[in-house]
């Protein structure tokens, strides 16, 4: 058992901490700008900025709790700042994903219950790979990538940094996605993005 604390208060958060306690581990606290009360048991630290609260557990775990709708956003922000003050984030894999054993995944990402992330691929620092989501054989993710419910990667998938693949999104086979995209909900990606903005549709074009 490993003890953690949570570095956001809201659903993603919760679902994290559901996860986590599924796992065996203790969490101990979050960080948020607001208190939420007891979150399954873990108690409010204060913001990002309530070091003092955190640094009494020096061997605790993080856990990055902060969700990301968009390419932008305060998650990234937040994770290199603990880790700067030397707080580890190992890779977690809920109870329910499937991982296979040689899938390699940097600091920070996490992979939740269904999901499934196959043989080859490597996943960069800080990225979700949420609720039956599919990450097929050899893909490549960024730093700071969220592949959202239900979205699909096919084999061979490269996609960049702080990229957002909207839930239930299909991305083909060998298509590679450049950094700071969104693919929007239920999108078809039939072809290489050179671009970033957001895309959406079947198949997928640019609108912004």
């Amino acid at each position: 058992m490993s003890e953690f604390f949570v570095v956001g208060g809201g659903g993603h958060a919760r679902v994290l901490i559901h996860g986590l306690l599924k796992l065996g581990h203790q969490v101990y606290g979050y960080t948020a700008l607001h208190d939420e009360g007891r979150l399954m048991g873990a108690r409010y630290l204060g913001t990002d900025l309530s070091f003092h609260e955190i640094e009494a557990h020096r061997s605790a775990s993080a856990v990055l709790g902060m969700g990301k709708v968009s390419v932008e956003g305060p998650r990234l922000a937040s994770f290199e700042q603990y880790r700067a003050r030397g707080f580890s984030f190992p890779a977690i894999y809920m109870v329910g994903a499937i991982v296979h054993d040689d899938v390699r995944a940097g600091a920070g990402t996490v992979v939740l219950d269904g999901a499934v992330v196959v043989t080859g691929s490597r996943l960069g620092q800080a990225c979700i790979v949420n609720t039956r989501a599919t990450v097929d054989h050899d893909c490549e993710l960024g730093n700071d990538v969220h592949v959202a419910p239900g979205a699909t990667l096919s084999g061979g998938v490269v996609i960049g940094d702080h990229c957002m693949i909207g839930a239930g999104a299909t991305i083909i086979h060998s298509v590679r996605v450049c950094a700071g995209c969104l693919i929007g909900a239920g999108a078809t990606l039939t072809r290489d993005i050179t671009t970033p903005g957001t895309y959406v549709g079947v198949p997928a074009r640019r609108i912004s």
